[in-house]
């Protein structure tokens, strides 16, 4: 059969067309079909035993002093955030200008009930439930490096659309298609030894965790610090100055931004990036808040702060549960009626 030739006039048409359809409001759809076919990934560093709100609810503590907060030492990013300048201040410019502090309340007050408030529901998982909205992925859920999930957390949950957690502990494990040239130019990236197989430590992880969205992987999750403790390395106790929680943080805050900004303009992707734990620390004593405060990143994110935490690190008093959190999160990624976490009450922190 013959293929019919395009004409001048046949172009004319179709450029007729197109035109009178962006001028009905065809470029919103040409937008939502642009966002459509962009693949999203969410990466969840897990700040294990709950870090200090001084890294992203900073004003709290300016006028008290609290965690060492001083007007020396905090960045204002605009739209009520306020971040730590020497952690989250120090973040690329694309982080910083799509960044947002989530607050959530689930009062309770052990780790491990805690935990479970923000990663588990019932039964089930709530990084198995957003992998299961993703699009298909060869890697749909990963948990990445020798830490694996916090304790008190299912290491083996009820699978959500047949997945289940897919365990990286070596970096050849996170590469599907990726050639090796191109996993060591990542290695590189974070100073990674070329002998190093292992993901047994905070840069191997983040290189591990940057393979695995190069290969399209749906939800990534790994805890960044190594302190010598394998459990509640942001456990700060007694840290009412915030020097102890800002040692732990400073070694991640280089390979954090190496990350993002590698990352957060690859074409055709949207990806989210969530730093949180299971609560934030309240004084005096830096103890457990019943509460905390996460940090979203990505493309689609607003930056500002919804509310702000109380001067002695406790959540607002009307912050919503961390389903709320799982809400706002599927939204930055356009996950729209695929994700199950119910109504996003933080509309205002989307662009």
């Amino acid at each position: 059969m013959n293929t019919p030739a395009i004409t001048r006039r046949t172009l004319l048409k179709a450029g007729a067309a197109l035109a009178g359809t962006l001028a009905l409001g065809g470029v919103d759809l040409l937008a939502k079909t642009h966002r459509a076919v962009e693949r999203p990934t969410l990466v969840v560093f897990w700040l294990n035993g709950g870090p200090a709100g001084l890294f992203n609810s900073a004003d709290a503590f300016l006028a008290n002093g609290a965690f060492g907060v001083t007007q020396n030492n905090v960045h204002a990013l605009g739209n009520g955030l306020y971040v730590d300048a020497g952690s989250l201040g120090a973040l690329p410019d694309v982080a910083l200008a799509h960044m947002a502090s989530v607050h959530f309340r689930h009062g309770l007050y052990s780790h491990n009930d805690a935990r479970s408030a923000v990663l588990q529901t019932g039964s089930g998982s709530r990084l198995l439930q957003m992998a299961a909205a993703m699009p298909h992925s060869a890697v749909p859920c990963a948990i990445v490096n020798n830490l694996g999930l916090p304790v008190g957390i299912s290491p083996n949950p009820a699978t959500e659309r047949g997945i289940g957690f897919e365990h990286i502990v070596k970096l050849d494990d996170a590469r599907r298609t990726l050639s090796a040239a191109r996993l060591n130019d990542i290695r590189e990236a974070y100073g990674v030894p070329g002998g190093n197989a292992a993901v047994d430590g905070q840069r191997s992880t983040f290189a591990a965790v940057e393979a695995l969205v190069h290969e399209g992987a749906g939800v990534v999750f790994a805890q960044p610090a190594y302190t010598g403790r394998h459990d509640r390395q942001f456990d700060t106790h007694h840290d009412d100055i915030g020097k102890v929680a800002r040692e732990i943080m400073a070694p991640i805050t280089p390979s954090l931004a190496m990350f993002l900004s590698r990352v957060m303009t690859m074409p055709g992707r949207n990806i989210v990036t969530l730093l949180t734990g299971e609560f934030s620390r309240t004084l005096p004593g830096a103890d457990h808040a019943q509460g905390g405060t996460a940090t979203v990143i990505g493309k689609y994110v607003r930056t500002g702060a919804i509310g702000r935490q109380r001067p002695d690190g406790s959540p607002p008093e009307h912050a919503p549960p961390p389903e709320a959190l799982w809400a706002y999160v599927a939204a930055a990624l356009r996950l729209g009626d695929a994700a199950t976490f119910g109504p996003n009450p933080h509309a205002g922190l989307l662009v």
